[in-house]
């Protein structure tokens, strides 16, 4: 088997995974299908530099993939536009449906970016702590109190939600 088709051959398991990735991290569908064609170059670049063998290779390219967001992310300094699912366009028939719930998707994508990483890569990747940590290269305490961090913001924003729902003023919360 070739290079290309070994790269490949492990890519196309994580393709529709890879790309919920970008998109809870960038929020839209352009900026996510661009990060991933970014980080399947780069990574088919470096592929021969691969240590781990194939098994490493989700984890490898997971991370290619969020430098690749988070550069993203810094370039453009500015809102995050949000798009629902059935906004996806081609990329929804490749198993890339996202669980949305508005008031909580919507939360997540208020969240600063290092803050939104550690829950997309947590609660949409389903990765362990431990995971994340080598994903970012940070530490594991960091993992931890960023993902703590993040938990609070995302509860008091629920809240405020749910006391502009319900009529009451956010300070009755």
């Amino acid at each position: 088997m070739s290079m290309e088709e070994r790269f490949f051959a492990l890519y196309r398991p994580e393709q529709g995974r890879l790309y919920r990735t970008a998109w809870a991290i960038l929020g839209n569908e352009a900026d996510a299908a661009d990060a991933l064609q970014e980080a399947t170059i780069r990574a088919y670049r470096a592929f021969d530099q691969l240590k781990g063998g194939d098994v490493a290779f989700p984890a490898w390219m997971r991370r290619i993939l969020v430098n690749t967001c988070t550069q993203i992310l810094r370039k453009r300094m500015r809102v995050i536009p949000v798009e629902k699912p059935e906004d996806l366009g081609p990329h929804g028939s490749v198993e890339t449906e996202l669980p949305y719930d508005g008031d909580v998707w919507d939360a997540v994508r208020s969240l600063d970016e290092r803050y939104r990483v550690v829950v997309v890569l947590r609660f949409l990747n389903d990765m362990q702590l431990d995971e994340i940590a080598r994903v970012l290269d940070i530490p594991l305490g960091t993992v931890k109190s960023r993902l703590h961090a993040a938990m609070k913001l995302l509860r008091n924003h629920l809240n405020a939600v749910e006391a502009r729902k319900e009529g009451r003023g956010v300070d009755a919360v």
